[in-house]
């Protein structure tokens, strides 16, 4: 009985590092105006590029989702998405995911709140803004905020972009803290719409998120990313492909 004390107390150590003290990672706090939209863009680009070589974890028709310990401290995901659709209409939806608006946007369940803290306009449509999103969760997963900075592009007809990541701050002005709430980390990400032929639209996005807090650098990669944010990703993916293909023939 003394031996299947020490093995079962050395089970509960061991979990117990494994969920809190596996590692972490400190971020150098980011200034909005110290983002380099150019920058962003080739960085993200080069990880879209690199994440094409990932294999796939999850499949579904035309989606298809994959991720890689590689290159960030935490697991990053990607989705890839095909339908048949205008363009235009694609792209209408990725910027509406995106861009919450300048008051508040609820999600139907009361499990998500969206406000627009900053924006810049051209010709009177934003093309770069930053958006909190506060993921409200029951105990004990505790809540999560994000404020995320954004950036629209149009490099050309058939293309359409946004790069993202966290800010902590605007001209040296932090943002204030959400109660209860963690703010967790988005690193430089990516959303690209392209139009591979009249009337068929590849949607591709790639993105890492650090859930903070309390949670180890192992428990991230090797469980919230694997059976949380992968599936978030996955079942986002496959809405986006129901709500916008359209049968052809």
């Amino acid at each position: 009985m003394k031996m299947v004390g020490i093995i079962l107390g050395g089970l509960v150590l061991m979990a117990l590092w494994f969920v809190f003290l596996a590692g972490g990672t400190d971020y150098p706090d980011t200034d909005v105006r110290d983002v380099r939209r150019d920058e962003l863009f080739r960085q993200t680009e080069q990880l879209l590029e690199e994440s094409e070589a990932w294999p796939a974890d999850l499949t579904d028709d035309s989606v298809a989702v994959a991720s890689s310990l590689g290159p960030n401290p935490v697991r990053t995901v990607r989705y890839s998405v095909e339908v048949d659709a205008d363009l235009e209409q694609v792209i209408a939806y990725v910027k509406d995911e995106n861009y919450s608006g300048k008051g508040r946007r609820e999600k139907p369940g009361k499990d998500k709140y969206e406000v627009t803290l900053y924006q810049k306009d051209r010709d009177g449509k934003p093309y770069e803004w930053v958006r909190r999103s506060v993921h409200i969760a029951p105990p004990p997963g505790g809540n999560r905020d994000a404020v995320v900075v954004y950036f629209e592009d149009r490099p050309d007809p058939k293309t359409y972009r946004i790069a993202f990541q966290s800010v902590e701050s605007i001209d040296g002005k932090e943002f204030p803290e959400v109660e209860d709430a963690v703010r967790f980390k988005v690193l430089p990400s990516i959303y690209k719409v392209e139009e591979l032929a009249p009337g068929r639209v590849r949607i591709r996005k790639v993105e890492a998120v650090d859930p903070r807090g309390s949670m180890s650098t192992l428990m991230n990669n090797y469980f919230i990313s694997l059976f949380f944010f992968r599936n978030y990703m996955f079942e986002q993916a496959k809405d986006m492909r129901q709500a916008l293909h359209r049968p052809t023939g």
